[in-house]
């Protein structure tokens, strides 16, 4: 089994949940590309780090969801908008099992027995949570508005600087105090 003692969420991230440790500690596992591994972290943790290497944190990032979506409860995070890496939880955060699952990745889900759903995703992975499909539709519909949200807010106008064609010599003489304008 791969343990690792850290992980930064990325591009091919699935999912991150809490799994417990023989010794009865809350560490994460995740689900990257074709491999899954432990990190000695818990989720919040790994989604901290990973949110810290990118000039943010968990706090602010709720934060800035709450402010950006209605008001809701169990808030998606965008960790990297830029590349596309955006997480929902399934249930509250503070929950050991709550699986944070990355919007880019979900690819469709099918609904089993009555509180039930299987989650299809990139890669070919199922994982079956214990969600209403509908429950898990309303989480994931409120992250893909908090990322075309961000991405609406992100796209502003290129700016570019022109220099003038006019310049000046700046000067300011001992024993004065302002400085003389000249053209050049």
């Amino acid at each position: 089994m791969d343990v690792r003692d850290k992980h930064l969420l990325n591009e091919k991230t699935v999912l991150v949940t809490g799994e417990y440790s023989k010794r009865g500690e809350l560490w994460s596992r995740v689900m990257e590309g074709q491999e899954t591994f432990l990190v000695k972290k818990t989720p919040i943790a790994v989604i901290e780090e990973t949110l810290l290497h990118v000039g943010s944190d968990f706090l602010g990032a709720r934060r800035s969801s709450k402010y950006l979506l209605s008001p809701i409860r169990m808030h998606p995070i965008s960790v990297n908008p830029q590349m596309g890496i955006l997480l929902f939880p399934t249930k509250n955060m503070k929950c050991p099992n709550c699986i944070w699952f990355s919007l880019i990745h979900v690819k469709t889900t099918k609904r089993v027995g009555v509180n039930q759903t299987k989650v299809l995703t990139s890669y070919g992975h199922t994982i079956l949570i214990d969600m209403t499909e509908r429950a898990f539709h309303t989480r994931r519909h409120k992250a893909i508005e908090l990322q075309e949200t961000i991405s609406r807010n992100l796209r502003c106008p290129i700016f570019f600087y022109v220099e003038p064609k006019t310049s000046y010599y700046i000067s300011k003489k001992q024993k004065e105090n302002n400085f003389s304008l000249e053209k050049k």
